[in-house]
């Protein structure tokens, strides 16, 4: 197997060379505006599930409860089903005419759908019409977002190759905002509205909030310049078909960039999708208290996801990912035993346990960027990152859940992350032997 199946391909030393002027000076302003898409797509997630119960009355009333909020959560899943779709369109014009262009398109659609959603007709004015609208929108909206995270990923990349950890970091830190604004925008709706607002305009106030985040995110866009390492292979002859060239030449890379990609994937929809119904109805806690630690375990990533993308700058990316996981692996289980017993605080179970996840989540992004070649990166970085998305993003609470029940352990979670963490580290290990190898 040749060098160039497990890492990047030999032109990338002299592609990086010849930006890495460029790479010494890091344009924060830039890296922002990369995030913002990122942030978007993590506010809307939030918004969703917060106002799903609202969602389900104005576009899906069946007249039982449970029937209208699994259309509803139907809907929503159907922008996960969109995700590897978007991914592909949108990264094969990233590595064919520019970062830039995919950039623009995605978040304008996003912007689109999202205000698209808030000012959609109900049901009751419009009949079914109302819920296949819905539907589509979710579908424009998740394929967007297929694209969006990894073509930022390999855009902050390439705008700081010298300095992609801290680079990274900071921008999944902005990407973590758009919850933590989700979750304040809630609270406001909720303590100044009453509930028959809340349900008649209140929701939707709140996506429109998101659209205009958008709306203000594109325009302040418009401005980005395409990133140095493009610019170096921009009059190269490109092949016509990236994500064909992805699979039948770094199909290595595709498989362990999903091990990789996908430990933070299931460790992020174990925190924002499955931890507060798990701490409500198996760790007996209050729905307060388990907002407030979901809020705790954000807000403390989002701080040190950027002191360990600046470290693994200065150590490696590889050893403090590896170190990550292996904590995870080995503290997985434990710490569900210690949420359902009590025996330490949960605040502190919590914080210990986000600042070891964000050894994996401020690393993850420039590792996986790091194994493709600067005319394929966007390519095999969508490929892998929806795949992982759709695996372990969609079906960890679900696998989670199967498990808790199927064993009767209500510390069994644990047993699941540490698998996939364990995982994740093996894919990292085979790149590093591999790298040393070649």
């Amino acid at each position: 197997m040749s060098a160039n199946h497990w890492v990047a391909d030999a032109s990338q030393d002299s592609e990086r060379s010849n930006a890495a002027e460029a790479g010494k000076q890091v344009d924060w302003r830039t890296i922002f505006l990369a995030s913002v898409g990122g942030g978007l797509e993590f506010y809307d997630f939030i918004v969703y599930g917060i106002f799903a119960p609202y969602v389900a009355k104005a576009f899906f009333p069946t007249g039982n409860g449970a029937t209208s909020m699994m259309a509803t959560f139907a809907a929503f899943a159907v922008g996960y089903l969109a995700r590897p779709l978007g991914g592909l369109v949108l990264s094969h014009i990233g590595d064919r005419f520019g970062r830039r262009a995919a950039f623009q398109i995605s978040l304008v659609l996003m912007t689109l759908t999202t205000a698209g959603m808030a000012l959609m007709p109900s049901y009751q004015s419009i009949g079914l019409t109302a819920s296949i609208a819905f539907v589509a929108l979710r579908f424009v909206q998740g394929a967007c977002i297929g694209g969006e995270l990894p073509g930022a990923i390999a855009y902050v990349v390439e705008s700081a190759p010298s300095r992609s950890g801290l680079a990274c970091g900071v921008m999944f830190s902005c990407v973590n905002s758009g919850s933590l604004l989700a979750t304040l925008v809630s609270i406001g709706l909720h303590a100044t509205l009453a509930e028959a607002d809340m349900s008649t305009y209140g929701w939707r106030i709140a996506f429109l909030i998101g659209g205009g985040l958008g709306a203000l995110g594109a325009l302040m866009r418009r401005d980005l310049r395409e990133t140095a390492l493009f610019m170096a292979i921009k009059h190269q002859k490109r092949t016509k078909l990236p994500a064909i060239e992805v699979l039948q030449r770094h199909w290595p890379q595709v498989v362990a960039a999903i091990g990789i990609v996908g430990l933070n994937q299931a460790l992020i929809a174990l925190l924002t999708v499955a931890m507060v119904p798990y701490l409500t109805q198996v760790a007996a806690f209050t729905p307060d208290a388990a907002s407030k630690l979901v809020m705790l375990a954000i807000a403390t990533m989002s701080v040190f996801i950027v002191v360990f993308g600046w470290l693994s700058d200065v150590v490696g990316k590889s050893w403090i990912y590896m170190t990550g996981a292996l904590l995870i692996a080995v503290g997985g289980y434990p710490f569900y035993v210690v949420l359902v017993s009590g025996a330490i605080h949960p605040y502190a179970v919590f914080g210990l346990a986000a600042l070891i996840a964000s050894l994996v989540a401020g690393t993850f992004g420039a590792l996986a960027s790091d194994l493709f070649p600067t005319n394929l990166r966007f390519s095999g970085l969508a490929m892998s990152y929806n795949i992982a998305a759709a695996l372990l993003g969609g079906f960890t609470p679900l696998a989670t859940s199967l498990l808790t029940s199927t064993t009767k352990d209500r510390a069994a979670p644990g047993l699941f992350i540490a698998a996939v963490s364990v995982i994740g580290f093996l894919c990292v290990v085979a790149v590093a032997r591999r790298s040393r190898a070649n």
